[in-house]
């Protein structure tokens, strides 16, 4: 895989980090508004509620087995394709946060009680439409005091490494993965291994297993009638927040939006690119990032907000199928 080039020789992760907190800001980021709302054919969203319910499914044992504790409204996508992440903790401990939480959480999505603590309030506009306004003057979103900041490349890297792995199709290598992984989280909950913990295994492999020819068939379903395009490398081009929205034309965005989706964003910092796209990419002094000479940034905070819904209008469409 071709890495993105770099106008120095190194870029420090908390520069990284620093731009990426930034990069969301309420007032600074002023994206594209014009997000029509998808109309997906009766068969594609056939296939989206089979892969939203999956997911939703797959969100509610991660949570059963404590892997999964998430700090805004609704299923978080991202961290489902990774096996689940105690956003929580992270919050807790300051340790920056994965993608698909961090533009939640930007977008006012945070659950009651993470909201509480965030310098974001929700007011009234004189329209009666809701503002969002982050009260530091410095316009950087905190919670109990510290920046809430995207995780650093090196964990995006082993989180889409990981998403990689899980996709293994021999059923014996995909087990050992699992294993090692259940049992990687298990010490880190601190909980004894027992017996209960090899059904969590066979769970878990099965469940990715039964999984992924779902994400297949929407995907190809997708790109075949809607304007969906993505970036990101090899296997990891399954793009999850991308699904969730019925598509999304990452390149479209790149172009003439000149800001993306979180995960898309993640991808880049994780240098998770395809090689037909790396070279089109830089790292500036700085931490930002060009594509084709335009630096680019986060979907603005008002754009996430229209993803999140055209995300819930989609959800309730294929279940009123």
């Amino acid at each position: 895989m071709k890495r993105i080039k770099r106008s120095f020789a190194t870029c420090p992760v908390v520069v990284l980090a620093f731009l990426l907190a930034t990069s969301a800001h309420l007032n600074d980021v002023q994206a594209d508004e014009n997000n029509g709302s998808k109309k997906l054919s009766g068969d594609t969203l056939l296939l989206y509620g089979r892969v939203e319910r999956a997911l939703k499914d797959l969100d509610g044992f991660l949570q059963a087995i404590n892997f999964e504790k998430s700090a805004v409204i609704g299923t978080n996508y991202f961290a489902v394709s990774v096996g689940g992440i105690d956003a929580i903790r992270d919050l807790e401990e300051g340790r920056g946060v994965d993608p698909e939480t961090f533009a939640a959480l930007y977008a006012g999505f945070a659950r009651p009680e993470v909201a509480k603590h965030l310098n974001l309030r929700k007011l009234e506009g004189t329209s009666g439409a809701v503002i969002l306004k982050i009260e530091d003057a410095d316009g950087r979103l905190r919670y109990k005091g510290t920046t809430v900041r995207l995780y650093s490349p090196t964990h995006l890297r082993e989180l889409f490494l990981r998403r990689e792995n899980f996709r293994n199709e021999n059923d014996q290598q995909r087990r050992a993965v699992f294993a090692e992984y259940v049992f990687k989280r298990q010490r880190r909950l601190g909980r004894v291994r027992n017996k209960s913990d090899r059904s969590e295994v066979q769970e878990l492999s099965d469940r990715y297993r039964k999984l992924q020819p779902l994400l297949n068939d929407l995907d190809s379903a997708l790109r075949g009638e809607a304007a969906t395009s993505s970036v990101l490398a090899g296997s990891n081009s399954q793009h999850f927040f991308g699904y969730s929205l019925g598509g999304i034309d990452v390149l479209a965005d790149l172009s003439e939006r000149h800001a993306v989706d979180p995960e898309t964003l993640a991808a880049i910092y994780a240098e998770r690119i395809a090689d037909d796209y790396a070279d089109a990419f830089r790292f500036l002094p700085g931490g930002g990032v060009e594509y084709n000479g335009e630096q680019i940034k986060l979907y603005s905070s008002d754009y996430l907000i229209k993803c999140f819904k055209q995300r819930d209008r989609l959800v309730l469409q294929s279940y009123l199928r």
